[in-house]
Formats: structure tokens, C-alpha cells, sequence
């Protein structure tokens, strides 16, 4: 045991650089944000809209550039000094190698006007990365957060308490795994996540790990995005000429809806992700199939079928009698100018267009999602400000599945919705203005939502994924139908980077949140500070 402790620290003490990086991109708004700038500065054929990058495979393309402080995240070689301000807290290397350590450190105190005593949230973990020759890479996060929330987020907590034994004292935490009562409403719990990549040259990657994707050029993503806990993956790729083709594997559970053998039941995703890109046009075709791997009756586990790696082939499905859930969509993006892009996707469940036409109505199994944005860099002419507006409309009944009586073959994992956190039957609007100058960093948030909720009918309206389909009426579904239930979410934030390499920052915060229709009234405010590790994305903007 002493020679292999020997060996580790060994292989620790020869690996890193100073101009090379190991890590998935993080999908932290800010930094996506800045990698906006790089691609437009690269002004490259990158397919930027399969956002669960590993940095190596944008270095391949050789585009892009040392510029600013911020982009010390990705590994560029900025000119900083290697002091504690600049670098990861243990980074070794020697040319072709890298190995780093640097702590995950989250410590704020927060005011609600809803709450009477101060709130408090702490989180500490380490994230390891590493990369070998150039070619392999790896990262692991380890995180334990032990947090108090506002009331809003507790009366979603709370909703979905684990009704199959509450005696656990488990509740599932927005945007993260199931956490444990503690005193004083404070929850407690451990996140992980990992990744191991293999790029053996700029054509052909091979990924594998424990975490989230995100696919789309938008704030939100109606194909696939960060908004559920993490879960396994392995993860395809192939880029020749101005083609880039992702295949994901995918293992999702049904945690807190529904249990095989005392466990949650698994399920299983495939997804075909093909772009063809230009230095002004992009435009992703999607499809994905949801299959249940266990029930009561059967265990399928993962289906070999599913590993077919072509794109659009539905026959496939249907030619095995496929009772599984299908989604196909689309994501477009357009240069329109030297600083600013159009963005849009479209995603498409099921439709019965033939229906609708001969009743001039349509049923609750035309299911589509629609998103149109834009986004420009230094508005204004001020350098770093960058703004973004986007528009997503979701019909009801999107992402559900009631087919059979298979609710859980939704497009979900871990209790919560695969794309916005919204869910289904709304219309959402955001303006997000980004600014940063060397250090400091904000942001402006304005979010208005309209949704359409149960009005206490006995079936499900739409909003609801689990809702399932029994009893719903065949025709005249609209969106928003049911109650009005209007959601406004505004918040300005501003930090200072204490260390751009793993983006420790002193952040201080102020939110507005409130939900409003004819049988609901909540408003609330949030004031914060805290010093944090700036990495991930809890969509709290609900």
C-alpha cells in the first residue's frame, strides 16, 4: 500500500502546464457567456450548441485565443502570475500533462422578508482534474451543502417529499439530488460528479461520466439541459468537414415517483445530435427515445437496439414494437451581425396535424415546444456587456407520457423536468444582461412567466409531467389553459473573482420573486453575500 501511495504522488508531481486545462467547460451562465465572446472573437466553424464541452476539443480547432482575465477558467494562458490569486490551488505539469486540486467553498448569509431569522448556506467539497498527453482528460467533484432556502423554494421542496416513505426524511433540492432535514429547515446533501475523456485526434472524442448536458445556444433548452440532477452518460462524437454528430447514452431513474424492488426505477435515454455549421449558420437536428428499464412485470435493462447510432431512424422503433417515448426537434443559429446571433429551437413529441385540420381544433397530443432569442456582445459599444432576450413556448401535455399508463417514460430524471424547470403549458420571457471587466462581473435577470395551472379539474391540464393523459379530453387543448398563474423572477447580482482559475468569488445578491393569479398571491425578497465556487447552475428562477 505504502509503494502505490508512493506511485500517486508520485504521477501528481510530473503532471501539468501552464497553457493547458483538463476540465468539461463548466455550464455556469457566466462562463458560457464568455465563451459566446471567444467564438465570436475565434470567428470559427465550432459547433457551439452542444454545450457539455470538454475544453480539449475546442483547443484541437486551434481558434481560440488567450484575451481576458475571465478566460483563465478555460486554461488560456493570460500572462497572470502563478500565485494563489491566479491559479489552482495545487497545479503541477510538464508539458503535455496536467494534474490539478482546488477546493469547492460555498459560505453566504441570506435575508428573506417571508422568513423571520437570517438564512445560512454552506457547502465545501475538492475538484480534481487531470489530462494525459493531450488527449485524455478527467475531472471529479466531490460537494456536501448544507443550505437553508427561501419559502418559495421550500414550498417546491416540499411538494415533493418521497411519498413512497417518508419516514426517510429525504426531499428532493431543485437542480439537485434528495437532501435530509435537518433543524431549522436546513437540508444536507452530497454531490458527485465525473467525467473521463478521450480525444485521440480533432475527429473523434469518447466520453463517459456523472453530470448534466445542455443542448442549445439559449438560457433555457427545450431538447435537453442542466435544470435535473446529474446522472450517467456516455457520450459519442465525430467531427469531419463542418459536421459535428453527438450520440448520448443516457441512464435516468424515476426517483420519488415511482420504485422497482424497493428501488427507483431506472430508465434509459438515447440522443442523435447532428450539426452542420458555417461561420454564420448552425443548425442542430435532434431525436431521442425514453425507455423504461424496470417495472413490475419486467426487467429490460438497457435495450441493445437503442445503441444504433444513426439519426431519424424511427422505423427501428416501430419495427420492435416500440412502446417507448419519442421526441424529435431542431436548433437553429443565425450571425446576424459582427456582435450578435439568432437563436431558436423547435421541439416536437407527438402531432396530429390530420385531426386538428378536420376539427379545426387541436388535441392534446400535438405536442410542441418553440424558443426564439438573440444575444449581442458589447451593447452599448461598452466592452463585456452583453444582453440576452428569449422567448420559450410550450404547449401542455409536452414532455409528459401517458401511453399505456407508463407516466414515468416522461422526459424527466430525478423528479424534475429534462429542460425548463416550467415544465409545460407556458409562455416564459427573459432579458439577461452579463457585464465583466478584468475581476468584477453582474448580471440583470428579468423573467416574466405566464403558465397555465390545474384549476382542480379531474384530469391533468398540461403543466404537470407526471399528470399523465387518463380522462384528458381529446380536442380543444390551448396553451395557458386552466388558471392564469403569473411568475415574475428579477434579480441583480455582482461579484468579484477572488481566483478566475477555479472562480472562487465574493458575490452579492438582490431577488424579487412572485407568483399571482385569481386563487394565488406570494411575493418575496431575497438579499445575499457570500463567498462561492461559481461552477454550476441551480436554476432558481421559477
Amino acid at each position: 500500500m505504502k509503494q502505490i501511495i508512493k506511485i500517486f504522488f508520485f504521477l501528481i508531481a510530473i503532471i501539468t502546464c501552464d497553457n493547458l486545462y483538463a476540465q468539461q467547460i463548466p455550464l455556469n451562465q457566466s462562463v458560457q457567456n464568455r465563451l459566446n465572446e471567444l467564438m465570436f472573437e475565434a470567428d470559427s466553424f465550432v459547433f457551439s450548441s452542444f454545450r457539455s464541452m470538454n475544453w480539449i476539443e475546442l483547443q484541437q480547432t486551434g481558434a481560440f485565443n488567450k484575451s481576458s482575465i475571465q478566460d483563465s477558467v478555460f486554461g488560456l494562458n493570460t500572462g497572470l502570475k502563478s500565485d494563489i490569486k491566479n491559479t489552482n490551488l495545487i497545479r503541477t505539469s510538464d508539458g503535455k500533462n496536467v494534474f490539478t486540486i482546488d477546493p469547492y467553498i460555498e459560505a453566504g448569509i441570506y435575508k428573506s422578508n417571508r422568513k423571520d431569522n437570517v438564512l445560512t448556506g454552506f457547502a465545501g467539497g475538492v475538484r480534481l482534474q487531470g489530462v494525459f498527453n493531450n488527449k485524455f482528460s478527467f475531472n471529479v467533484s466531490v460537494i456536501t451543502n448544507f443550505n437553508q432556502y427561501p419559502a418559495y423554494i421550500d414550498s417546491v421542496i416540499f411538494e415533493r417529499y418521497d411519498h413512497y416513505n417518508p419516514s426517510s426524511n429525504k426531499y428532493i433540492i431543485p437542480g439537485s439530488n434528495a437532501g435530509a432535514l435537518k433543524n431549522n429547515n436546513r437540508f444536507s446533501n452530497t454531490n458527485f460528479d465525473f467525467n473521463l475523456t478521450y480525444t485521440p485526434n480533432k475527429y473523434f472524442l469518447v466520453s463517459a461520466g456523472y453530470g448534466k448536458q445542455f443542448l442549445g445556444d439559449g438560457y433555457r433548452s427545450l431538447l435537453l439541459s442542466d435544470n435535473a440532477n446529474n446522472y450517467p452518460y456516455v457520450r459519442l462524437q465525430a467531427r469531419i468537414w463542418k459536421l459535428t454528430y453527438n450520440v448520448l447514452y443516457n441512464h435516468y431513474t424515476n426517483n420519488f415517483w415511482d420504485e422497482t424492488d424497493g428501488k427507483p426505477q431506472p430508465k434509459y435515454s438515447t440522443i442523435h445530435y447532428l450539426g452542420f455549421s458555417t461561420k454564420k449558420f448552425q443548425v442542430g437536428l435532434f431525436d431521442e427515445v425514453t425507455w423504461l428499464g424496470k417495472d413490475t412485470n419486467f426487467n429490460r435493462g438497457f435495450d441493445v437496439q437503442y445503441l444504433n447510432p444513426l439519426i431519424f431512424i424511427r422505423p427501428l422503433e416501430f419495427t420492435i414494437g416500440s412502446p417507448d417515448n419519442a421526441m424529435i426537434g431542431f436548433n437553429l443559429k443565425y450571425k446576424i451581425y459582427k456582435k450578435g446571433f439568432i437563436y431558436g429551437q423547435l421541439a416536437l413529441d407527438d402531432l396530429n396535424l390530420k385531426e386538428a385540420f378536420d376539427n379545426k381544433k387541436l388535441s392534446y397530443g400535438d405536442k410542441y415546444a418553440l424558443q426564439l432569442g438573440i444575444w449581442n456582445k458589447d451593447i452599448f459599444n461598452v466592452k463585456g456587456l452583453s444582453y440576452r432576450f428569449e422567448w420559450n413556448g410550450v404547449r401542455p401535455y409536452v414532455y409528459g407520457h401517458g401511453v399505456g399508463g407508463q407516466i414515468g417514460l416522461n422526459y424527466t430524471h430525478y423528479y424534475q423536468s429534462s429542460t425548463d424547470p416550467f415544465g409545460a403549458n407556458y409562455h416564459e420571457f427573459i432579458s439577461l444582461f452579463n457585464y465583466d471587466k478584468n475581476r468584477w462581473y453582474a448580471s440583470l435577470e428579468n423573467l416574466y412567466t405566464i403558465r397555465g395551472e390545474n384549476p382542480g379539474l379531474y384530469y391533468n391540464n398540461g403543466e404537470d409531467l407526471y399528470g399523465g393523459e387518463t380522462g384528458v379530453p381529446r380536442l380543444g387543448s390551448t396553451t395557458l389553459q386552466g388558471i392564469h398563474t403569473k411568475y415574475s423572477f428579477n434579480q441583480l447580482t455582482a461579484g468579484y473573482l477572488l481566483n478566475p482559475a477555479n472562480r472562487l468569488s465574493l458575490e452579492i445578491n438582490v431577488a424579487y420573486r412572485s407568483r399571482n393569479s385569481t386563487v394565488v398571491d406570494q411575493s418575496e425578497w431575497l438579499f445575499g453575500i457570500g463567498i462561492k465556487t461559481n461552477l454550476y447552475n441551480f436554476y432558481h428562477d421559477f
